[in-house]
């Protein structure tokens, strides 16, 4: 479901996913205007609040999961991007809600937005607030027993907090948005720590420095927030299962998880605590079930030869929204343990002979504007044998200029549908491998192409 009916609307808005915002137009007292005159359906549904600038929507799914796998029965996520349909965005555990329940949210929506503006009670809000908004209806009227909200930037003026979590989480934080949110780790800590309320729990993820800790440390003393510390030097194992898909076991929680890097463990273990405090008595039986079922799309999706039918000579297709220098330095580690597996495997499968699997697969890469492309590049380039930059989709602005000068010997094409076959033909020709990594956009394009196919 594409929900035309609901995204032709929002779009008519000011989308700050779209162009750069500027930090005088981000603020609260509009959202919360337009909250109190809906009855304030965000606060009918006790939930989980997830900020940070890595593995939000890890944890936000994996969180999910465990609710779920502890009998909750309708738990709604809130999740960003859309990875390839909007309702991606505002779903429940297992998938979209009937599109009467869509329906109806929307209808109230739009009735009373345009009731507020045409009586200049609100400021005319922008494409995120109706998309907050859009989700707290939709999960009223859906019945939700329990909500996870992911925020989409910093934290503390974002819109999803108006909510009152049960729990706050604020995961592993890295330098971004730094004309919104500061030029420090320590001033965007200070602005993600704005979801931390009083008396109220919060989950902190592995952190880059001692001082990011101290930051929220500090702010969960004065809000008298009992704060928990994850460590980020969790035991895992990796293995192959029967499909050649690699699965990661987390010692520490005894799981095996469909979420791969040394990073979703903790990740995990994050979800799994947050959950604990939010829902008293749940077992460990519980939390390993939901963590054992928990998957998202495009956090290092492994496709075989058996799911490329189209490309019967890639071994395998990597798709992962990595975009930073950190996430895609993790991708590069999880990619060469794969690399490791897969060759392990060919020397005992007969079937396996036709690819070359200790050969460097093909990269197809984008990235939007602002990102640290140099950085990126210098991580990537040793570990591919081809590497085709392109657009991330029709969502987010390039700089193609300077990822090209980044990358060296490279193959640039604008176009990103042209550069994705041209991509996934390059790796079949070649049978080789093809990772995908720079964008959750351009990941999106490629599932939408894949999909488009015959077989698809």
């Amino acid at each position: 479901m594409d929900l035309e009916f609901a995204t032709d609307y929002f779009n008519q808005f000011v989308n700050f996913e779209r162009i750069e915002p500027k930090k005088e137009g981000i603020y609260l007292e509009n959202i919360q205007k337009i909250c109190e005159y809906f009855g304030s359906p965000e606060l009918k549904i006790p939930c989980i609040h997830v900020a940070g600038s890595k593995g939000k929507g890890s944890v936000v799914t994996m969180a999910g999961y465990i609710l779920k796998a502890a009998g909750y029965k309708n738990v709604g996520l809130y999740r960003s991007p859309a990875l390839t349909h909007f309702t991606d965005r505002i779903s429940e555990v297992n998938g979209p809600f009937p599109e009467a329940v869509y329906r109806a949210a929307f209808l109230k929506l739009k009735s009373g937005i345009e009731k507020l503006v045409r009586e200049h009670k609100i400021d005319q809000p922008t494409y995120y607030e109706l998309v907050t908004l859009f989700a707290f209806l939709t999960f009223k009227e859906a019945g939700c027993d329990f909500a996870v909200y992911e925020v989409g930037m910093g934290g503390r003026l974002d819109a999803t907090n108006v909510i009152k979590p049960e729990v706050s989480v604020i995961n592993t934080i890295e330098l971004e948005h730094t004309k919104i949110l500061g030029d420090t780790l320590e001033k965007i800590a200070a602005e993600k720590a704005g979801i931390i309320k009083a008396h109220t729990p919060v989950v902190i993820g592995p952190q880059p420095t001692k001082s990011v800790e101290e930051v929220f440390s500090r702010i969960a003393t004065e809000k008298h927030s009992e704060i928990v510390f994850i460590p980020g030097n969790l035991q895992t194992k990796y293995f192959l299962d029967d499909n050649s898909h690699l699965k990661m076991r987390v010692e520490e929680l005894n799981v095996d998880l469909n979420f791969l890097g040394h990073f979703q463990a903790a990740n995990a273990l994050t979800a799994a605590t947050a959950v604990r405090l939010a829902v008293l008595n749940i077992s460990d039986q519980i939390i390993k079930a939901g963590l054992k079922r928990a998957f998202l799309p495009g956090r290092f999706e492994i496709l075989t030869n058996g799911e490329l039918i189209d490309f019967p000579k890639i071994p395998y297709a990597i798709l992962d929204g990595a975009h930073t220098e950190n996430s895609v330095a993790g991708a590069v580690e999880t990619l060469e343990i794969y690399r490791e597996k897969l060759a392990l495997k060919k020397t005992y499968d007969s079937c396996l002979t036709d690819f070359t699997l200790d050969a460097k697969p093909v990269l197809l890469f984008a990235c939007a504007k602002d990102k640290n492309v140099e950085a990126m590049a210098k991580i990537l380039e040793p570990h591919f044998s081809e590497i085709i930059l392109t657009s991330p989709g029709s969502f987010k602005t390039p700089d193609l200029p300077r990822a090209r000068k980044a990358f060296e010997a490279t193959t640039v094409i604008e176009d990103y549908n042209s550069a994705i076959k041209i991509a996934l033909e390059t790796a079949n020709q070649n049978a080789k491998g093809l990772v995908v990594l720079g964008s959750f956009y351009l990941v999106a394009e490629v599932k939408k192409y894949l999909e488009a196919t015959p077989w698809g």
